[in-house]
C-alpha cells in the first residue's frame, strides 16, 4: 500500500466525512435513514429538488449548481453553523433546515424559530415575517460566501 494519498482520495474522504457528519437529526438515526457510503442528507436532496422546481417568479435561491459535491459542502457548512455555539448562526441553520427540509411557512418560522431566538423558549411573541425573511436571506448569504471561499 502506498504512503501517498491521491487528490481524488482526499476529496472522496471529505465527501464521506460530510455525509457522515452531515445533517442534524438524520445522523442520529443512521439505521433507519441509511448511513452507508454515498448517503446524501435529506436536506441536500430537498434543496436540489427545490432548485430544479424554481421558477423565475419565485424568491431566488442561491443553490443553483447541479453538482452533488456542492450540496455536500452546504451540508458541512450547516453542520458547522449548528455546532458553532453562536446563537445567531445556530438560528440561521435552524431556519434553513425548517424552510428547505420541512417547507415551513414564514409565519410558522416566525413563531417557532425567530421568536424563540429573540425572546427565549416558550414565548408566544411572534416575530415579524419580514424579519424572518431577512434572517433567512442572511443565512443563505452566509452559506453562499462560505462555499465561495472553499471553491
Amino acid at each position: 500500500m502506498s504512503d501517498t494519498i491521491d487528490k481524488t482520495d482526499v476529496v472522496d474522504l471529505l465527501e464521506v466525512q460530510g455525509w457522515l457528519t452531515g445533517w442534524g437529526d438524520f445522523c442520529n438515526n443512521r439505521g433507519t435513514v441509511g448511513g452507508h457510503l454515498g448517503y446524501q442528507s435529506p436536506c441536500a436532496i430537498i434543496m436540489r429538488d427545490n432548485v430544479e422546481q424554481q421558477s423565475a417568479s419565485v424568491r431566488p435561491v442561491l443553490w443553483n449548481v447541479d453538482d452533488q459535491a456542492y450540496y455536500t459542502l452546504i451540508d458541512r457548512e450547516l453542520a458547522g453553523m449548528r455546532q458553532s455555539g453562536d446563537k445567531e448562526l445556530m438560528m440561521w441553520a435552524s431556519l434553513i433546515r425548517r424552510y428547505y427540509l420541512y417547507g415551513m411557512s414564514y409565519t410558522r418560522l416566525s413563531k417557532s424559530v425567530v421568536s424563540e431566538y429573540e425572546h427565549g423558549k416558550g414565548t408566544t411573541v411572534q416575530a415579524h415575517v419580514r424579519k424572518v425573511q431577512r434572517h433567512l436571506a442572511n443565512a443563505e448569504r452566509h452559506i453562499y460566501e462560505a462555499i465561495l471561499e472553499l471553491s
